[in-house]
């Protein structure tokens, strides 16, 4: 399509959230970390707690294995990123 000047993996990092609740994901670091690279966004991920739910994994909020680099993104710079409004209520 000659009005597509990027690459779709690229249009979709720039316009696509993902939360990190329910985490079907691998269940060791190493697993999670390639998951990550292969995304190839910190960009895209947000927190979410999937509370109330029966199913949710367990006592800790955050995903296993996340670097807490990708932890701190998802919990302040990515919804500052995805919602500028937030930064008015602070």
């Amino acid at each position: 399509m000659p009005w597509v000047e990027r690459e779709p993996a690229s249009i979709i990092r720039d316009h696509v959230r993902v939360t990190m609740q329910p985490f079907d994901g691998p269940p060791d670091a190493a697993g999670v970390a390639d998951v990550i690279e292969q995304i190839g966004s910190d960009k895209m991920f947000l927190f979410a707690s999937d509370y109330p739910h029966w199913q949710f994994d367990g006592d800790d909020p955050m995903p296993p294995h996340l670097p807490d680099s990708i932890v701190s993104r998802m919990c302040a710079d990515n919804p500052l990123e995805t919602f500028p409004r937030l930064k008015l209520a602070a």
